[in-house]
């Protein structure tokens, strides 16, 4: 990844969050936000785009539990609805929607895909972006694919997969085990790592928590930051995990 962010233009670190349309038994998956951080190298600034698509419909939100190692112990599942702004309510495994609402909620993901590639037309057209940066890149794949969104000559990097391979390790690490390493911070005018500082507007700073579009887009930008400038000081955390993960199994 170094030899690749280290050409010139800008590139784009990104995150899409995703939800199960509720009562699909996970049939139908839909975007429900997605966050980017947009970097010039040249002057090191940066600039953030974010958007929620906002329908109707009912969404499971699946977020994954990790031990200390970066390890997934569990899934924490809740309920939301992007369209009333409505959050955290209660999620039922048994429940079962008819035929007919599959077909209608079918629909409606075909829309929110479709607002993921209106999305992304304007960053990639503009044909500067050698790479865009995501932290497990699976889901976006699907995603641009389902969306038929076309890179035209981007790089997809994957930063979990990039700092297993260099690492050598069995597991890959989270990027909440990895943003607590970097030690990431969000105030009201700025998010901090270990090494790096970059202001941001006010009205973004309730969007940063983690497992938020913005949010993990703004870690995985911190983070590859840190990979790529301090790699000395990454490794030395990194390995002390690893060998105190060795140590507890």
């Amino acid at each position: 990844m170094q030899s690749v962010t280290g050409q010139g233009g800008r590139h784009v670190y990104l995150d899409i969050e995703f939800g199960y349309v509720y009562g699909t038994c996970r049939g139908v998956i839909m975007p429900i936000e997605i966050g980017a951080v947009v970097h010039r190298s040249e002057d090191d600034s940066v600039r953030y785009l974010g958007e929620q698509f906002r329908y109707d419909v009912d969404v499971e939100i699946w977020k994954k539990v990790t031990d200390p190692c970066g390890k997934t112990t569990g899934v924490a599942t809740t309920v939301a609805n992007m369209g009333r702004g409505e959050y955290g309510m209660a999620y039922d495994h048994s429940f079962r929607v008819s035929d007919g609402e599959v077909a209608a909620a079918e629909e409606t993901a075909q829309h929110a895909f479709a607002d993921l590639r209106l999305f992304m037309e304007p960053i990639i057209s503009a044909g500067d972006i050698p790479a865009i940066v995501v932290f497990a890149a699976d889901m976006e794949k699907k995603a641009f694919r389902a969306a038929e969104v076309s890179l035209d000559g981007c790089t997809l990097v994957d930063l979990q997969r990039e700092i297993r391979r260099h690492f050598k390790m069995k597991q890959v690490l989270s990027l909440d085990r990895l943003a607590r390493l970097i030690d990431f911070s969000a105030s009201e005018t700025a998010v901090t790592s270990t090494h790096f500082r970059y202001p941001i507007p006010g009205e973004l700073r309730h969007l940063l928590c983690a497992h938020r579009g913005m949010g993990d887009a703004v870690r995985t930008f911190l983070l590859a930051r840190e990979y790529q400038e301090r790699l000395p000081n990454l490794e030395a955390r990194i390995r002390t995990l690893m060998e105190t993960c060795e140590s507890d199994a």
